[in-house]
């Protein structure tokens, strides 16, 4: 339900619902919904990516539906694969016109939208020199310098975009190595320009200390470095480099997945963190048709293609989970503000509930870990969880929206 334009107060309605077959079956649900006072912030408190690479996807033919959708759902972090095409020679010099145009289209889609990471970018610089060569050294800082003077030119700063030379650094040799080279490129261009990575469990310590000067957002597999214990070395240099921290995941299996556990608690672990940012692989991105089992790859994807989008229990998931933060995040605000008039015992409960109440259900990401389909006999256990763990956050959802008021 969206209530934004509801007043306060209670609210009855009945929902229709029709099967789609020949011989139909329709029955009807009763509604009853309170609007509270309490009232999300306008400005989203976490950021979230999809990865959602639109254009080669099974939703292609639907861009502006599937960009509103993705807004929608609190998306503003979109991974861009459209950028300035650049020859150079040998010497080091760039030949020729900058090509920005379909760079350009996709920028002023999504700039207004929120951030865009510029994923694998490097790509686009084309030319005879060697990459480690001193004439490519000097292309690249040309290049870039031109393309950050572009982007002002679009209206577009600093905060809203980064470079993301390579993805998952430490899942195979020489990634590492490949985001240093290149960060320090970025660095010598252009201080300014922010440089995004998301390491996964097999980088080392060592290896996470060499990046820490050229990092400016941390986006850290949720699997692999946030909730293996044996990781928490790793977790704590990220942690602690006073830049912005984010999480992200991608097993297989969605539809398996639990919306509570998998999708919707990440927002909570976030807040456990103190992480400003999740994300998800993938919102639409592969060719398979999502509505069947993949032949082909594995199964990520949060949204159908139909005439336009169609959601899923785990796609409105994440935003329930984005809003959870937002609503964590405003009484945090209101309890900081330590009004004279507040209850002790409100006072009391809030900070439990920011505490302890908020990291259990943070926990729910750890609970199993589902990546294959369940056997059908199991599927009574895996109700009763998910049922009790409804229970769970839409008690603690009605004591912020209390506590929200009485603070």
């Amino acid at each position: 339900m969206n209530s934004r334009s509801l007043p306060v107060g209670d609210w009855k309605g009945s929902l229709r619902l029709r099967s789609l077959d020949v011989a139909s079956l329709e029955t009807s649900a009763r509604l009853s919904v309170t609007v509270s006072p309490a009232r999300l912030p306008e400005k989203q408190a976490l950021h979230n990516c999809g990865w959602g690479y639109v254009h080669s996807s099974m939703l292609k033919d639907f861009p502006a539906e599937a960009l509103a959708d993705q807004v929608a759902h609190g998306t503003d972090v979109f991974v861009g694969t459209f950028f300035p095409k650049a020859q150079l020679d040998a010497d080091g010099t760039l030949v020729g016109e900058i090509d920005y145009r379909e760079h350009d289209e996709y920028v002023r889609q999504h700039a207004p939208r929120g951030i865009i990471l510029f994923c694998g970018y490097q790509g686009a610089l084309q030319g005879p020199a060697a990459e480690g060569s001193e004439a490519y050294r000097r292309a690249h800082i040309q290049w870039l310098r031109a393309w950050v003077k572009h982007l002002a030119e679009l209206g577009v700063g600093y905060d809203r975009f980064a470079l993301y030379p390579v993805d998952e650094p430490g899942l195979s040799k020489g990634l590492v190595d490949a985001y240093l080279r290149l960060a320090k490129l970025a660095r010598e261009a252009d201080p300014h320009i922010q440089m995004y990575t998301d390491p996964v469990s097999q980088i080392t310590e060592n290896e996470l200390r060499q990046m820490l000067p050229y990092v400016d957002i941390w986006c850290p597999n949720r699997g692999g470095l946030v909730l293996d214990e044996k990781q928490e070395a790793k977790l704590n240099i990220i942690k602690r480099s006073g830049k912005a921290v984010w999480m992200y995941e991608c097993d297989d299996n969605a539809k398996h997945q639990s919306p509570l556990g998998y999708y919707r608690a990440q927002a909570w672990l976030a807040w456990r963190h103190q992480m400003t940012g999740i994300g998800f692989w993938s919102y639409c991105t592969s060719q398979d048709d999502p509505w069947f089992v993949p032949r082909l790859r594995y199964d990520y994807l949060l949204v159908y293609p139909g005439n336009g989008v169609v959601s899923s229990k785990r796609w409105e998931a994440v935003r329930d989970g984005i809003e959870d933060y937002g609503m964590l995040m405003l009484l945090s605000q209101r309890l900081k503000a330590n009004n004279a008039s507040a209850k002790a015992d409100d006072v009391a409960t809030a900070k439990r509930l920011l505490g302890e109440q908020a990291a259990r259900v943070g926990g729910f990401c750890t609970m199993e870990h589902y990546s294959t389909p369940l056997d059908p006999g199991a599927l009574a256990t895996r109700r009763s969880i998910e049922d009790q763990r409804w229970r769970d956050i839409q008690q603690l959802r009605r004591e912020l929206a209390r506590l929200l008021g009485a603070l």
